[in-house]
């Protein structure tokens, strides 16, 4: 953007650049608004739940588990 401009010309070029501007902002906000929407449709939920399980949940329980059986033997 200019600081100074010498003509409506230069005014008016700013102002649609401005104007698409905020159209592509418009449209990126609606796209991240629809992301996140799906992010949390629960199916989604329910399958990022289940990589939590698998990857954090079953380790830790078979970490446990196997410390028990040594305490044991």
């Amino acid at each position: 953007m200019i600081g100074k401009y010498n003509s409506f010309k230069e005014i008016d070029q700013d102002l649609k650049i401005l104007a698409l501007e905020r159209e592509i902002n418009k449209e990126y906000t609606k796209y991240s608004i629809q992301e996140l929407k799906t992010y949390f449709y629960p199916f989604n939920l329910i399958r990022s739940f289940d990589g939590f399980v698998v990857k954090v949940v079953i380790p830790l329980i078979l970490t446990k588990v196997f410390k028990k059986k040594r305490l044991s033997q």
